[in-house]
């Protein structure tokens, strides 16, 4: 759930900026255009979905964006839903819908939270719409969102997507081989392998390193110690796939691993020890997402040819799906000899 409304919240001013660069005048007569974010992940409890208007009139877009009222539509406003429906399998891969009515429906209910950061854009509540879906979303299903306009009666929007499913196996590193790194010294390397899921079209390998904070309170008498336990999540390449291959591969290199290690580390000065064991996430997602995440981030070249991604019929945004809880507790080499736990002590951070 935490992730959910992480991702929610970072996305959604990058997504604000993307939705009011389409083709027509920022300037044109009002017109109503909703922006919708929805990732479901079946692994979460609960499901959120941003929506809010595109704001277009004439006058000061950085007056509009100061203005509740021109971002957010109000509590009563809309009706949101998802629909669950029975599904077979096409010849690309992919789930099709079938049937001519919905198996269940899942009503999400107008919320308003408080934590967005400071910026731009009006910042008193955030309202989204959410629904308790854990253990509830079914894996062979299509699933169709529905934003239903409550004074008029309209659908004024629609997208549908499938969920990301399977049984994903980490290949490497493994309990046998451990997590360490191999390779020329100054380019040492971890090789991550998997088994890839169905509908996933992008991956991206999250390991999770713990370590132990030893504080002695001298004040007392005997001096007492306090144990604190961190983490530093270190994310390796974003790998895509062609949706055929059966496994997949990239590298963590063992100079970026230990520099983030470094960098994240504020008490440099108090002991502490490694936990010999790390957790390795492969998070990923579905084309929809894919393709959102590739039209909102530019290569950098000088020359960039950007295009606007959208999903929704009748707005703007983006309804699709992503797997974030996939996780393998993989052991480390414990030996104080070992390479690995040499190479933590040389960032002379208190290992």
């Amino acid at each position: 759930m935490r992730n959910a409304r992480k991702i929610l919240l970072s996305v959604l001013t990058l997504m604000v900026f993307a939705s009011c660069e389409v083709e027509f005048s920022p300037n044109a007569a009002w017109t109503e255009t909703p922006v919708v974010y929805a990732v479901l992940d079946q692994d979460d409890d609960i499901s959120y979905i941003r929506i809010q208007r595109c704001f277009l009139g004439e006058g000061n877009q950085y007056r509009f964006a100061e203005v509740a009222d021109s971002n957010y539509y109000p509590s009563d406003a809309l009706s949101v839903s998802v629909e669950q429906w029975n599904a077979t399998l096409g010849n690309n891969g992919l789930l099709q819908r079938t049937g001519t009515a919905p198996v269940r429906v899942f009503n999400f209910e107008y919320k308003e939270i408080v934590d967005k950061e400071d910026g731009r854009f009006v910042n008193s509540v955030q309202p989204v719409y959410a629904c308790a879906t854990a253990g509830q979303l079914d894996s062979l299903s299509v699933y169709r969102l529905v934003v239903v306009k409550n004074s008029t009666g309209d659908t004024i929007a629609t997208s549908e997507t499938q969920l990301c499913y399977g049984d994903m196996q980490l290949i490497k590193p493994n309990n046998v081989t451990l997590f360490q790194f191999g390779g020329t010294a100054g380019s040492k390397t971890c090789e991550f392998t998997w088994r890839s899921i169905n509908a996933a079209r992008q991956y991206q390998p999250i390991v999770r390193f713990f370590y132990r904070d030893f504080i002695v309170d001298n004040t007392v008498t005997p001096p007492d110690t306090n144990i604190d336990i961190h983490y530093i999540d270190i994310p390796c390449n974003v790998i895509k796939s062609n949706m055929r291959d059966l496994n997949m591969t990239t590298n963590l290199e063992q100079n970026y691993f230990l520099s983030t290690i470094r960098s994240s580390i504020e008490d440099v000065t108090c002991n502490k020890n490694v936990v010999d064991t790390v957790e390795i996430y492969i998070t990923c997602c579905n084309e929809p997402l894919a393709a959102y995440i590739y039209a909102s981030n530019p290569s950098g070249s000088l020359n960039q040819d950007s295009f606007e991604y959208t999903n929704i019929d009748g707005g703007l945004g983006v309804f699709a799906s992503r797997r974030t809880h996939i996780m393998f507790k993989i052991r480390t080499p414990s030996s104080s000899r070992s390479s690995y736990i040499m190479s933590l002590k040389e960032l002379n951070v208190g290992f």
